[in-house]
Formats: structure tokens, sequence, C-alpha cells
């Protein structure tokens, strides 16, 4: 007999897992029509609800964001970049540093497989201080080592800390480090600092000038300073009297004499003040030029009619202003209300007495002309019914 053919074995199944699938495929269908149920109701069904979408932000993101990459830099976790100066190297991601420096990003931007960048004449603090800066957005600074931060964001172009920069030094600004933060500003083309610290040096004038940085300055900032028509000072006698200070401090500035006091509006001293204080320092009466200075400003005080005519920028006040300007008047209706003040408006709306008149008057003719103001006729008395009688044929500058 032939042998009987054996049936294949049949697979053992699982009962448990029998049991289980069957529940699985039950649930996720469930859940698939609770789904299309959520979806109907959202679509506005008869017994559905109105929704509008909503923008919605995580106030957190940014800075999380920023402290995972600074995590993964320090780590050296996916950085794409070195940034090497003479002496040290830096790991960092491009897409960082070339977001925030327009250097990198140009460079990056030819070459977007460049590995290397080489940055010689880049201090290894000031370029430690823009990466910090450039996964943080914060930096620690001082003045003592501010020079080298600026000089690093000057080369990597980045322009937000430069700003960053620009601010503090202009809050940190004082009598005693003026010239330094003026000196960098210079040398970086920091605009918006060079502008204050320049309006900080006219508005504290006479408290720098008894520093020794200001006794230290070269000739050409001190002629630059006093030639500064809004230099503030108490008379034009102590900006004369901070010249010859400053030239007296080395015999060798001797040679700026007669270049530095031609700053100096000797026109606008006093003759008094001029014989007293300006004639006898010797220097006024043994150089020539600066003899001539001194006799220019005496004739101008002798021949008061001819002042028109010899103005200059040594008989111009400093900071000048357009101001409202008031010349006598009658306030009130009567003869004792005229008045002989000449007053201005300053800037906080007060009036100031600025001189006087030689008389009384109203209904006055007035004109500037050659920095001077002309006062022509009006009336002496407040008397409307006779105005000739009391009319004024004199004229005052």
């Amino acid at each position: 007999m032939a042998p009987k053919k054996k049936s294949p074995k049949k697979p053992k199944v699982d009962k448990e897992a029998a049991s289980i699938t069957p529940v699985l495929v039950e649930d996720a269908l469930l859940n698939v029509e609770h789904l299309n149920h959520l979806n109907s109701l959202y679509d506005g069904g008869s017994n559905g609800f109105h929704c509008t979408a909503t923008e919605v932000e995580a106030p957190d993101h940014g800075a999380s964001l920023l402290e995972g990459m600074n995590q993964m830099r320090q780590k050296r976790f996916l950085c794409d970049l070195t940034i090497a100066t003479k002496t040290k190297s830096f790991k960092v991601h491009k897409l960082i540093l070339a977001s925030c420096s327009e250097y990198l990003h140009h460079l990056l931007q030819r070459d977007p497989q460049l590995q290397r960048v080489e940055l010689r004449d880049v201090s290894p603090l000031g370029l430690t201080t823009v990466i910090t800066y450039a996964y943080t957005g914060k930096l620690s600074l001082s003045l003592y080592t501010i020079g080298s931060t600026i000089a690093a964001a000057t080369q990597l172009q980045v322009p937000t800390l430069l700003n960053v920069c620009s601010s503090f030094l202009i809050r940190e600004m004082a009598v005693e480090n003026c010239v330094y933060i003026a000196n960098i500003s210079s040398t970086y083309g920091l605009n918006q600092v060079k502008d204050a610290t320049r309006k900080f040096i006219r508005e504290n004038f006479l408290e720098f000038s008894n520093t020794d940085q200001f006794m230290k300055l070269p000739f050409d900032q001190i002629n630059e300073l006093l030639m500064d028509d809004g230099l503030q000072i108490p008379s034009e006698v102590a900006a004369f009297q901070i010249a010859v200070k400053w030239l007296e401090f080395d015999p060798k500035r001797v040679r700026y004499s007669a270049d530095l006091l031609s700053n100096i509006r000797f026109g606008t001293i006093s003759a008094p003040d001029l014989v007293n204080h300006v004639q006898p320092v010797p220097r006024m009466m043994q150089d020539p030029q600066c003899h001539k200075l001194l006799v220019d400003a005496m004739n101008y005080h002798l021949l008061p009619h001819q002042q028109n005519s010899l103005q200059s920028r040594r008989t111009r006040i400093r900071g000048g202003q357009r101001v409202l300007v008031t010349v006598g008047g009658r306030p009130a209706l009567t003869e004792k209300a005229l008045s002989r003040d000449i007053s201005y408006r300053d800037t906080e709306g007060n009036w100031n007495k600025l001189t006087e008149m030689p008389a009384k008057s109203f209904n006055q003719c007035v004109v500037v002309m050659d920095g001077f103001i002309y006062i022509a006729g009006g009336e002496d008395q407040n008397d409307a019914r006779n105005q000739a009688k009391h009319a004024v044929s004199s004229l005052s500058r």
C-alpha cells in the first residue's frame, strides 16, 4: 500500500492575539468615526458651531532656540565653520554667524562650502564677544575691553552690536573719559557717539579744561574746540585763559600761540577786561601776531560807529540762538507802564532782561542788521491825544 500523504500542518493561532486584533481594529474605527464627527461640527453642521483660526505664539521660543544652539556650539555639535584669529580658533554654525554678520554672510554667499575663515587682525577677546552676542544676544561691556569688541564688530560688520556699543559709550560718558570715547568714535566712525561726545564737551568745557586729559590734547583737537560757536563758557575771558593755560603747559607749544588765540572772540570782551586780563599776558605783547589780535579788539571798541563794518568771527558771540526779543513798549494803559527793558524769551518760555534802552518808549521802529538791534523813533509818553508832542527822534543801537 502506498503510504498515506500527510496533510500540511496548520499554523498555530495565538488565541490571545486573535482575541485582541479585532478589538484594536474596532477601536481605530471608533476613533476615526469620532474625528469625523468633530470635523462635521467644525464644518458647521446643523448642530455645529462657528470657528476661526487664531495665531498663537510661544513667548520663550526664540530664547529657547538660541539657548539650544549655544549648547550645541559648546559641545561642537553640527558646527560647520571655523573662525580663526592669530592665536585661537572657534567652531560655530554658519547659519547663526551669517544671520548677524554681513561680512560672513557675503563670504558664505559666494562660497557656501567654505569651512574656515581667517581673521588675523581681530583679537580673540573681541571675536569671543561677537560670537557670544550672536548666540545669546547678550554681552558684558566695559570701557577697558570695548575697543576690541568694536574692532571685531566693525570688521565682521555686525551693525546691531555696534549700536549696542554706541549706546553704552554714550551712557558711560564722563569728563574723565570723554577724550578716550572721542578717540574710539573717531577711529571706528561711530558718528552717533562722535556727535554726543562733541555735545558733552561743549556743555562741560569749563570742567573738562581742568583735567589732565585736556592738557594733553593735541593742537588740532583743542583748536577745533575753541573754534566751536556753541562752546558753553561763562565768558570769553575764560576761553582766553584756558587757551593760555594749554599753551604754557608745554614750552614747545609756543609756535601755536597765534593760531590758537585767533579763535578767541576778543571783540566780545569789554575794553576794561581786555586791559585787565588780556594785555598783561606777556605773549599778547611779545608775539606780533598775538599783539595784532589785541589791537584789533581795542580798535573795535574805540570805533563804535564802525563796528557794523568790522564784524568778523572774533566779534561773534558764542552760543548765539534765534530768540524772540521785546523792546520797551506799554504793557498797560497808564503812563507808568512804559518800559525801557529789552528782554528775550529763553527756550523754556521765560522772559529774561537783556539790557535797557536810554529812555522809556513805545511805538518805535526796530530792525536787526549786522548782528545789532537798531531802535529808532517812537513815543516817550502814553498820551494818544497828542502823539506828535511826545515823539522821540533818537536812534539807539
